[in-house]
């Protein structure tokens, strides 16, 4: 058989080259799964080399291993490409193939390239490939209007993020909404978990089911219950204690903001980013820390106010009416459990400020006897001696705090150790959108889910070694009526 009509047998079945290029046709041969180094005439059984009919065609010799494996390479090249138009076409739809076929001349570089990195641009840009969330929104806006305009970049962006997004995946356009950027999520989160949020204050754990168990050890060194270190005669026989566990569980509960943006609002891209960051972040932000200050524990976190852990300190016998005097703050900080104290906060309601600034320690005369001549303020202020951006008491920060009670009730002044309660969270902070929900007022939707729940640590009050005081986590000062 000659190697011209070799060529010729392979055309008529889709060979495309004209069999001057060897690697061409050991690539059309493995690609169809034919031995590429011996061929077979089906009708007389005659079998040929390869490589024998095409050398003397040329009239030299040819490396066919060689040949083979550039065969090789030019398939890994080929596949490269399919797999770019593959991931072109996701974003821009059919058609890619018609203006950009293999072999097309298109210069110096492959603009085919461009299309598989846009994509993984927009996934990687916090912004989603838009200059402001005012300019996202405002694209949703347009693909909720009676045009049903989806623009080219919210297209590119939606497809993006429903193959990349965890949290925050939600139908296509038509079929409910869009994901928003991360850079809307995370603007957000930074809000509810600031310095001043109570939330970032507690001990977190985040998880990835619908709640968690987990066991707790009340029992304490110097205990009758639990873990117990005896000491023991030579000879005699060991102590025995057992372990005592508590079993609990969190269960986190959803939270939400959902808000509409009028398309007067979206007409103004730099300030509607602001305005919805702004109000989902503060509205999340006190409906979390509400309910770790005074919580029910049903669909929500339990607080601490009037927890079976909390202690409520008396007011003294002749104390006046609404006022914070300086043996409240001294025996509140009396009864809280000593490890602790390194990480306590003072959350105050800002009418109890008046009260702080007046706040001295009595002193002694040499007998014992208190007295007014050798006091000392307790209060420091922020920006002075304490060197922190609140003010110190105890040498711990006061933090003034909407979620306290007005000044002389349980709640208005109160010591807390907040990494001795603990928090669940599931999923982060989600975001979505909506173009229906509001449709004929002219309005998106905007929602914004956190999960969370959480308790104190402690179900009861601590009993000290020697003594009579008990001690908590969280101190509260009694009515001052």
């Amino acid at each position: 058989m000659r190697w011209e009509n070799f060529v010729e047998h392979i055309r008529d079945v889709g060979f495309e080259g004209d069999g001057s290029n060897f690697g061409q046709v050991v690539l059309y041969l493995k690609r169809n799964k034919h031995d590429h180094e011996k061929v077979v005439n089906n009708d007389t059984g005659e079998e040929f080399d390869l490589k024998e009919m095409f050398d003397s065609r040329l009239g030299k010799p040819i490396d066919i291993s060689k040949a083979a494996e550039d065969a090789d390479i030019e398939q890994k090249i080929s596949d490269g490409i399919e797999s770019r138009f593959r991931d072109a076409e996701e974003i821009w739809g059919p058609g890619l193939r018609d203006v950009s076929k293999p072999n097309a001349k298109m210069g110096s570089h492959d603009h085919r390239s461009d299309v598989k990195w846009r994509k993984d641009r927009i996934v990687d840009d916090p912004k989603g490939g838009y200059p402001s969330t005012g300019h996202f929104l405002m694209d949703v806006m347009s693909a909720g209007s009676e045009q049903k305009h989806i623009s080219e970049k919210l297209a590119i962006w939606q497809k993006a993020s429903l193959g990349t997004s965890t949290t925050s995946q939600v139908a296509v356009g038509a079929d409910g909404g869009f994901a928003a950027p991360i850079e809307m999520r995370e603007a957000i989160e930074a809000q509810v978990m600031a310095e001043e949020s109570i939330l970032g204050r507690t001990r977190m754990i985040p998880i990835s089911g619908q709640g968690i168990t987990f066991p707790a050890d009340e029992t304490t060194q110097w205990g009758s219950t639990g873990v117990s270190a005896n000491w023991e005669s030579e000879a005699g026989t060991i102590s025995q204690s057992k372990i005592k566990l508590e079993m609990k569980e969190l269960k986190p509960r959803k939270v939400t903001v959902l808000t509409p943006v009028t398309e007067e609002l979206l007409a103004d891209a730099a300030a509607l980013g602001a305005y919805v960051t702004r109000v989902a972040g503060e509205r999340l932000d006190f409906k979390v820390g509400e309910a770790l200050f005074r919580g029910t524990g049903a669909g929500q976190p339990l607080g601490f106010i009037g927890h079976s852990s909390t202690i409520s300190v008396a007011k003294e016998g002749s104390q006046v009416a609404d006022t914070v005097i300086g043996v409240n703050v001294l025996k509140m900080w009396q009864r809280l459990y000593g490890p602790w104290r390194t990480n306590a906060v003072w959350m105050v309601n800002q009418d109890v400020e008046s009260e702080l600034y007046r706040l001295t320690l009595l002193g002694r005369t040499g007998t014992g006897a208190s007295t007014t001549n050798f006091g000392a303020f307790l209060y420091i202020p922020p920006g002075g001696m304490s060197g922190s951006p609140f003010g110190t008491l105890m040498g711990r920060p006061v933090i003034p705090t909407q979620h306290c009670s007005e000044l002389g009730t349980v709640g208005d002044i109160n010591l807390c150790a907040w990494d001795q309660y603990v928090t669940a969270t599931r999923g982060g902070l989600e975001s979505q959108t909506s173009i229906h929900l509001w449709f004929d007022q002219d309005a998106v939707a905007f929602k914004f889910r956190m999960r969370v729940d959480g308790q104190p640590w402690a179900n009861s009050v601590i009993s000290p070694r020697a003594g009579s005081n008990t001690m908590s986590a969280f101190i509260t000062l009694a009515t001052r009526a």
